[in-house]
């Protein structure tokens, strides 16, 4: 009897594991390269999605390397989401020898062409165009749009979810700009340029110490510093991701604030509120 009653719930266990993988086999197989994508894709697929990410918590974009189950995963997937980031560069003609039937999406082409003026980064160059909440909506337009060519019969799933989720961008948006509407002192003194299109949104002036993925030199590095101190500069903005030696040179001279801003945090909408706080709370002037 002991043994009868054990083969019914092996018997039970194995066909809800069978159940449980079909669902997810029914479900969008998406890939993006980084987290915010994750987010973006999940808040307009919901359920109907499966979405794996490239570049996880912590790691580079700029020195990613996929793994080999990544790439094994990639042969699998419907559709993958680029932004632009430079990994993808020197990966994307291998992942579409992988999986020559896999859609690839880039999110960036829909970003209209913008220059900055001054020492801002020249943001045509810049991948890191999600850090503009109006960009968002339209990398969203893009997402429900490639969605709905793959999964035509939830379309109406789609549209309303990406409408939704606009609505919360948008609120995004206005929050910024009422945190922000008091501030006078507009630079951004980066180490690493991932905020050109936030720059642009919202008025103010990005100045990296790296250029071109080089670390500033010394000539340049006591220009940033004497400019700093015209400017009565009193934080300095770093990334986890890449390398501060320079920035606490800089903050030395200054005896100026280090601040961590983080443009690959999963949960785009709580990170950038956050962003927003840290940047009032860097050039407020008591």
């Amino acid at each position: 009897m002991f043994n009868f009653i054990k083969g019914l719930l092996v018997l039970f266990f194995l066909q809800c594991f069978s159940l449980s993988n079909a669902h997810a086999e029914n479900k969008i197989s998406i890939f993006v390269s980084i987290l915010p994508q994750q987010y973006f894709v999940r808040q307009i697929g919901n359920d109907l999605v499966d979405v794996h990410v490239m570049v996880g918590p912590g790691q580079n974009p700029a020195t990613y390397e996929p793994t080999p189950q990544q790439m094994a995963a990639l042969y699998k997937a419907d559709v993958y989401f680029r932004i632009g980031v430079p990994f993808e560069s020197a990966w994307i003609d291998k992942i579409k020898l992988n999986n020559k039937n896999l859609i690839i999406v880039g999110c960036c082409e829909l970003i209209s062409d913008l220059q900055t003026e001054g020492h801002s980064h020249d943001i045509n160059h810049d991948p890191h165009v999600w850090t503009s909440p109006k960009n968002v909506i339209k990398i969203a337009e893009l997402i429900k749009t490639y969605l709905i060519k793959v999964d035509e019969k939830n379309i109406d799933t789609y549209i309303a979810m990406e409408k939704k989720f606009k609505e919360k961008i948008l609120e995004l948006d206005k929050n910024i700009k009422d945190k922000i509407r008091n501030l006078k002192d507009r630079i951004l003194i980066v180490s690493h340029p991932s905020w050109g299109h936030f720059s642009h949104e919202y008025g103010f002036t990005q100045v990296s110490m790296e250029q071109e993925g080089k670390e500033i030199q010394a000539r340049s590095l006591v220009k940033l510093i004497k400019m700093a101190k015209h400017n009565n500069v009193e934080a300095i903005f770093v990334q986890p991701q890449f390398n501060d030696r320079a920035a606490k040179v800089i903050a030395n001279e200054l005896n100026a604030e280090i601040i961590v801003l983080d443009p690959l945090a999963l949960n785009y909408i709580e990170n950038m509120n956050i962003v927003t706080d840290s940047i009032v709370k860097g050039l407020a002037r008591e």
